[in-house]
């Protein structure tokens, strides 16, 4: 009787105890739940909030800040781009975010790939002022870079603004592909060599092709950056030029009035671009990231 009883017990007992991990688990999903909730509230409210301003006018925002579009009108689209220097801010946007990719990518790579693969003491002095120039901040070398753009004829032009760019993130750039480039074997550069391949058609046929993971967080982390960034093209764009998007919804605020229409209109097509390259090469970010954290 005491073994049946025992025999009985013991399928009760798995069950309780699955039943109490079933319990356990639903709490913490539930709780991983409202803390997603309220994290997505939180950071959706202000693109919800001016997508639902960008369809009223300023006497409704004026009146009433929190209240809802009586009708969807796009009459502040069309107003954005008549009106206001809208449309040449986001080419100017465009052609600074393409121009410095391009750049980057055809420049960077290259450059982490001579200082892993060449070596030695010249190497390593390089390697150290690409990392010394992640220590200096902008707002030392602001003053200067404006002078020595103005000497050479380059102030208030998006080659400016690109040069700019292109010096501040050369040198994360370097630093995220020699961690990389370690990784990859020389095993197969030594038969391309054999082969009778240079060392530049080695890199962009052989090594750069492995290098794509990283290559694409990297454009991504650097065009989410320059599409979004303010103060380097309001520096080195005087008020003669449209400047960027960011630059051109600065100008319509004033100190008395404000397009609000207008700058909410402005700042959701501003969004649109982003959102879709993140959407896009997200994968690729993710997985260049998960790379990145296994080979450091």
């Amino acid at each position: 009787m005491s073994t049946q009883s025992t025999k009985a017990q013991r399928p009760a007992s798995r069950s309780s105890i699955r039943k109490a991990e079933r319990v356990r688990l639903g709490r913490g999903e539930v709780v991983s739940m409202v803390v997603l909730a309220v994290l997505v509230i939180v950071v959706s409210f202000p693109v919800v909030y001016a997508l639902l301003n960008s369809f009223r006018n300023y006497a409704e925002i004026t009146r009433d800040p929190m209240g809802l579009p009586t009708s969807f009108r796009f009459d502040n689209y069309v107003r954005l781009f008549q009106d206001t220097q809208y449309g040449e801010a986001l080419w100017n946007t465009l052609v600074i975010t393409v121009g410095t990719i391009v750049l980057l990518i055809a420049l960077v790579p290259m450059a982490a790939y001579g200082i892993e693969r060449i070596g030695g003491r010249t190497s390593r002095f390089i390697y150290i002022l690409f990392i010394a120039g992640l220590m200096i901040p902008f707002q030392v070398r602001m003053i200067p870079l404006v002078s020595a753009m103005d000497d050479v004829g380059l102030y208030s032009t998006l080659t400016s603004v690109i040069l700019v760019h292109l010096g501040g993130a050369a040198s994360f750039g370097v630093l995220l592909y020699c961690s990389f480039i370690k990784g990859v074997p020389t095993e197969v550069e030594e038969a391309a060599h054999m082969d009778g391949a240079g060392r530049l058609r080695t890199f962009w046929t052989i090594v750069f092709p492995m290098l794509m993971p990283v290559t694409s967080a990297f454009i991504i982390i650097q065009a989410l950056g320059l599409w979004n960034d303010f103060f380097i093209p309001l520096v080195f764009l005087d008020s003669s030029s449209a400047g960027t998007i960011n630059v051109a919804l600065s100008r319509m605020m004033g100190l008395l009035t404000s397009q609000w229409e207008l700058i909410y209109t402005g700042a959701i097509l501003a969004i649109v671009p982003s959102v879709i390259i993140f959407a896009a090469f997200q994968r690729y970010f993710i997985k260049g990231m998960s790379i990145g954290a296994v080979k450091g």
